[in-house]
Formats: structure tokens, sequence, C-alpha cells
């Protein structure tokens, strides 16, 4: 009888364990590993830098490219499991480089979003439009989301596992609250007034950047009147004061763009604002933030400003609020 010493009977045991698990080819009978993707999916591009995901994408739709750009498939999520922080898609792929490009939104039935082309066998994900519907403009747009990721799949027949990524989101709609105050405290009826945002944003490519299509004009999708009271030193009422508003939702701003936001006047057929947008929200921008003038106008999605009118319903133009901002005009050339 041969006795073995303890080192020999440890390999061998070891060994025994290595054949019994492995995914390579020690036994044909053996199941190969599987491969792919454990995705998560996160939007924290906020002004909270916070996960927003769970709470504000509803529906998901993910495509997946391969090096060479050329589609691959189409995952769609709608159930309950995207309110979960700790969900993760589990998706099977052989090894290799990929590209993945995901919305939020599209597949919930009310999106104001749609493809020109919806990726198919064939198709190329450069080729990828994504365009606002044109009986959305001038109604409130549902949220719409964009991201995406290149990432890789392991080949490591030695390890059934997948690789773990993470895919961060964009807010590509914005909602927009125009208040009108008069200075003497006089009520202004926001009915006697329209409110329109003018961009070329209505075409979004694969990178989410407005493709240049044809200007369009959003006007509001509610507007009226909103009487405030506020409550001064030592507890002393001042008087209610009432405000004009108008409620618009546009695409996403960009910095290659120049949209121009307008407000006109019923009485006098005068418009009594015109001016670049995107430059006067950027003025609520802090001196010493860490984000880009684009970065920033994705993060803050919605957007407060407030002007002020004189006696005649024209806009004293030497300051408005921007989210709360109060923002001096020195450049009389706006």
């Amino acid at each position: 009888m041969i006795k073995l010493s303890e080192p020999l009977i440890l390999t061998l045991a070891v060994a025994t364990a290595l054949a019994a698990t492995s995914c390579g080819t020690v036994f044909e009978e053996l199941e190969p590993c599987r491969t792919g993707v454990e995705m998560r999916f996160v939007y924290d591009c906020n002004l909270e830098s916070a996960n927003a995901f769970p709470t504000q994408v509803e529906c998901l739709t993910l495509h997946i490219f391969d090096s060479d750009g050329g589609f691959v498939t189409t995952v769609t999520e709608t159930s309950s499991v995207l309110s979960d922080e700790n969900w993760r898609l589990t998706l099977d792929l052989e090894p290799g480089s990929y590209h993945a490009i995901a919305y939020g939104g599209i597949a919930c039935g009310d999106d104001s979003f749609a493809h020109d082309a919806v990726p198919a066998e064939g198709s190329d994900y450069h080729d990828i439009a994504m365009r606002l519907k044109q009986d959305h403009i001038g109604r409130l747009l549902a949220d719409h989301f964009h991201g995406s990721l290149d990432f890789e799949v392991d080949d490591n027949p030695a390890v059934n596992d997948y690789s773990r990524v993470t895919l961060s989101m964009r807010k590509t709609t914005n909602r927009f609250r125009i208040l009108l105050q008069q200075l003497d405290g006089t009520p202004v009826d926001g009915e006697l007034f329209d409110f329109f945002i003018t961009d070329n944003n209505s075409v979004l490519d694969c990178d989410n950047v407005p493709l240049r299509t044809a200007d369009i004009t959003y006007s509001a999708w509610n507007k009226g009147s909103v009487t405030t009271a506020e409550t001064g030193r030592a507890g002393a009422v001042i008087p209610d004061v009432t405000l004009g508003f108008g409620e618009l939702s546009t695409s996403r701003l960009h910095t290659s763009n120049n949209p121009c936001l307008v407000i006109r006047s019923h009485v006098s057929g005068r418009d009594i604002v015109e001016l670049p947008l995107n430059r006067y929200l950027l003025f609520s921008k802090a001196s010493d933030s860490p984000w880009s003038d684009q970065e920033y106008l994705d993060r803050c999605s919605s957007w407060n400003l407030t002007f002020f009118l004189d006696r005649n319903n024209l806009w004293e133009e030497t300051y408005i609020i921007v989210n709360g901002w109060r923002v001096r005009i020195e450049d009389t050339e706006f």
C-alpha cells in the first residue's frame, strides 16, 4: 500500500477541485463559463450629485453595440426593479469590447422623444438620432435621460463571473417657470403675456448633442397668476403680491447653441424681454463651481426666473432672479 505524503495529498485535492469547477475543458461534460456584464445605472448628474435613478427613471432602454459600432442587442426594462437601488442588469455577452447607449423614458408610453430609426441588425450606433415628437412641442415634456459607456467583457475561463460596470445618465429635458412681478406691487396677469424659447435642439445624436436642423419655438404649456403672502419683521404682514407666470419645457440646453427667451405683452404687442437664455442661466453658476458650463446646464434641469416690470409693464433691465440668485445686469447690450 502506497502512503501519500501530506503535501502531495493537498496538491491532488486542489487539482481535483479545480478540475471540477473550472470553466476550461478538463471534462467535456462541464458547461462553459457564462460571460457578460453586470451593469449598474445611476443618475447623479444633478445639483446634489446624488443618485436619483431609482426615483426618477421609470423605464429603461439599453442598446449594445460591438467594438466596430455594429448593433448587438436591445434590452428594455419597465418593471419596478428600476426603483431598487441594488438592482443590476445582467446580460450575457461574448468576451470583447462594447459600447452601450441607454435611454430613460422612451419605453414608458408617454415619452416625448423617439428614434428616427430604431437600432437593429446592420445599424451602427453613430447613426442614432433621437427626435422630439412634433406634437409634444409646447407641451410639458416627459423626463428623458441619456447615457453611454464603453466597457469590456473579460475572457477568463477560470472565473465564472460577469464584468461589473456603471453607466451614468443625464437628464435631457428642462423645465422653466418664468415669473413676472411689478415693482410697485400691482398684480400681474400672466394670461396677458406670451412666453417663448427658441432653440435648435429638437434632434439629438448618439452622444446627446443637438444636430443642426431647423429652429423650433417652445411656447408655454401653462400660464396664469399666483398670489404670495410674506411676513415681515416682528410678524408684520406684507400685502399679498400677485405675479404672472409661464411654464415651458424644452429639450437639452447646449453651449453650442444660442437659445433665446422672449416674453411678449398682449396689451402693447411688444416683446418686453428678449435675451440669450444660456448666458443668463449661467449667471447663477458660482464662480468657484467645479463644473463646466455644459455640465452646469445639464445638472440644473429645473429653472426659475423672475423678471421685474416697471409701470409700463416693461422689464426693468437691472437684475433678474435665477433659481434664487439675484443677478445684477451691467451689460446693457443684452
